[in-house]
Formats: structure tokens, sequence, C-alpha cells
């Protein structure tokens, strides 16, 4: 495809086309990290995050459907839902680390006391 293509203006097809990359890029650095024990008593999991960092938590709980033995919710909002509490494990994700309702929801699960694991590529978050 042409870059600044007028039917394509924000490059979606090579979003799309380079996605399969992206995906093996962050198996990659998944597998670098370990986070065995760190937190233990889980008993949900909710990725907060909008756009593509959304759309991560989609394709992971998808892929895990028949391997998750907890609940797995996807927040697209400011607010985390009410039974968020200090046994549901909240995934923050945010590509820039500065959208604001990555940021709502990640001081939310500070305040409810919910384990958390932030990813991004830097700022605030």
């Amino acid at each position: 495809m042409l870059e600044n293509n007028p039917i394509d203006p924000s490059n979606m097809y090579k979003s799309i086309y380079d996605f399969p990359d992206h995906i093996r890029e962050a198996q990659k650095i998944g597998k670098a990290i370990s986070l065995k024990n760190i937190y233990n008593n889980i008993k949900n999991i909710v990725v907060a995050g909008m756009g593509g960092s959304a759309i991560g938590g989609d394709v992971a709980r998808l892929l895990l459907q028949n391997e998750l033995k907890i609940p797995m919710y996807i927040s697209r909002s400011y607010r985390l839902p009410n039974w968020v509490d200090n046994s549901t494990l909240v995934i923050c994700s945010s590509y820039s680390g500065n959208t604001e309702e990555s940021l709502s929801s990640f001081k939310e699960a500070q305040i409810k006391k919910a384990k958390i694991i932030a990813i991004s590529t830097g700022g605030a978050l």
C-alpha cells in the first residue's frame, strides 16, 4: 500500500500487516519476564486499556480461554468493575503510558489494593 493513501490515512493496512510480528516480539519479551510466585491468591483478572492496548487483552483472553481457571475481564473505561479487590490482578496497558483511562484504572487499582502489572513504553504509567 502507498504511504499517505487518502483511503487509509492512518495506514491501518500496515498495522494489520505488521500485527503478527508484534505478537512474536511480545511473546519474546513475555518469555523473558518471570512472574511466577510474585502474586498469589488471584481470583480474577482485569486488563485495563484502550484501543490496541485493550485488543491485546482480548487476544490473550481468547488464546487462554481453555486454560484460565479464573475470570478475565477487559475494561475500556475510566473505572474498574466494582468487584475489583485485593484478590484481583489488574493489568494496566497503554502504549504511550499516558492514556487517561489506563492511568485512572491504575490509580483506582491502587486504592482497591489490587495486584497490579503495568505495561507501557514509557510515560506516567
